[in-house]
């Protein structure tokens, strides 16, 4: 996983979004199990699309990974994806993240 997010930050830096994305995408087809390295996968894509100002990715990419991770793992994630949605978010977005919270 670690190879796939330096390689898509290669592509970033080069300009080459679309490639970037792609290499996030692929790595994400060929999960095996939920653990710590995909919990990194996503964070590292949920960052990357935040970055492109990529509102609606950043969002699914979250929403998706707080579904299927441990509760225990999620607090941290949680509050990324709060604060993507309070910098990028509209009103009912933020307030949909706040009482989602609730879920955890």
């Amino acid at each position: 996983m670690s190879t796939c997010i330096r390689f898509a930050n290669f592509e970033r830096k080069n300009g080459e979004i679309a490639r970037a994305r792609n290499c996030y995408e692929k790595a994400i087809e060929n999960l095996a199990d939920d653990n710590e390295e995909t919990e990194e996968l996503f964070v590292a894509f949920g960052e990357f699309e935040t970055e492109c100002k990529e509102v609606q990715r950043v969002r699914f990419i979250y929403k998706f990974l707080l579904d299927h991770i441990l509760k225990s793992r999620a607090e941290n994630l949680y509050n990324k994806f709060l604060a993507s949605e309070k910098q990028y978010g509209d009103r009912k977005g933020i307030k949909d993240a706040v009482v989602g919270k609730r879920r955890f």
